[in-house]
């Protein structure tokens, strides 16, 4: 009798247990899942990509989202316009391209792509390993050097080009290698190459591993060259990286900036771009655990450096907090 009762506990104890769980699979089965589109796992988009999911997944109600690796701006913009992500970052430059059907996007202007908001400054960094002949980026010109561009088709290879054709370098005069900027580090490791062109929020964790193991050495963009790319292109604007920021870094390094962005298809619902403002700039502090740069992003420059039109569900949210008119 005693083992028919206890058998029946258990039984009944499985069966309660069951249910939860089935009920638990269900309402994460019925959330609407919303991939975020980043950059490689070396930078600073990827963390932060994975922190605005966690904010997503514990405040916006009936959605479950989450953050992958990817090439960046390109690649992010096209996972966005055809569905595949709900929301990715991107370099301003890449976005206005896009929108304008421009470069990458010739004759095929993207014009539902959105902006969510700003972010925080990313630097383009050229560094070479501290022995290295090459001092300046001028240096480059007509070496053959191994350079690595960032990933093919990626923003961070459309600025490389960009500033390397404002010192005269071309393709031509390069040995051009599209890697992505944890790939870059790994081949400057093993010494099969020469220059590595990064674009990441600093201090880029890939940067920071790398200086521990192998002395490098940042080659300047000059403020006066600086200037001048950003009265032609303002996107891009004039940035010092402190001495000290990388090991064995002694003076401060002087390049340039753009704001990174987060982007989504016009598709998506008022709601859904309100909630998720909400809840980054709500729950702020929860980012800026995660990476000091996090901190940099704040509401004040929430709309800074936006090269396409703000979802309305944001200029809603953004207008409530008295950052539009």
């Amino acid at each position: 009798m005693k083992a028919t009762k206890s058998v029946k506990t258990i039984l009944a104890v499985f069966l309660a247990l069951a249910l939860a769980m089935s009920l638990a699979g269900g309402a994460l089965a019925a959330d609407q899942r919303l991939s975020i589109g980043t950059a490689s796992t070396g930078g600073s988009w990827y963390p932060l990509g994975g922190g605005v999911a966690n904010m997503i997944n514990k405040y916006v109600k009936g959605y479950y989202a989450s953050a992958h690796p990817s090439g960046a701006s390109i690649e992010n913009i096209r996972a966005v316009m055809k569905g595949q992500d709900a929301l990715a970052l991107t370099m301003p430059d890449a976005a206005l391209y896009a929108y304008e059907g421009k470069d990458a996007f010739q004759g095929k202007p993207q014009k539902k792509l959105r902006g969510l908001f700003s972010t925080y400054p990313v630097d383009i960094q050229f560094y070479v390993l501290s022995d290295s002949p090459v001092k300046t980026i001028a240096d480059i010109k007509g070496k053959n050097l191994k350079v690595a561009v960032g990933a093919p088709g990626s923003g961070t290879e459309k600025m490389a080009q960009y500033v390397l054709k404002v010192y005269g370098i071309t393709y031509d005069d390069i040995d051009e290698q599209f890697l992505s900027a944890t790939e870059t580090t790994a081949a400057m490791k093993d010494g099969n190459l020469d220059v590595g062109i990064v674009t990441l929020g600093t201090p880029a964790p890939t940067l920071m591993d790398l200086a521990t193991q192998r002395e490098i050495r940042f080659l300047d963009i000059e403020p006066a060259v600086a200037q001048k790319i950003n009265k032609d292109f303002p996107a891009y604007f004039p940035r010092t990286i402190p001495a000290g920021t990388y090991k064995n870094m002694t003076k401060p390094h002087h390049t340039l900036a753009w704001m990174g962005l987060f982007v989504v298809s016009a598709d998506m619902s008022d709601q859904l771009a309100y909630d998720i403002c909400k809840a980054v700039f709500d729950h702020k502090a929860e980012l800026d655990k995660i990476h000091k740069k996090f901190a940099l992003i704040n509401l004040e420059s929430a709309t800074s450096g936006m090269s396409v039109p703000l979802h309305p569900g944001a200029v809603k949210f953004f207008k409530e907090r008295g950052i539009l008119k």
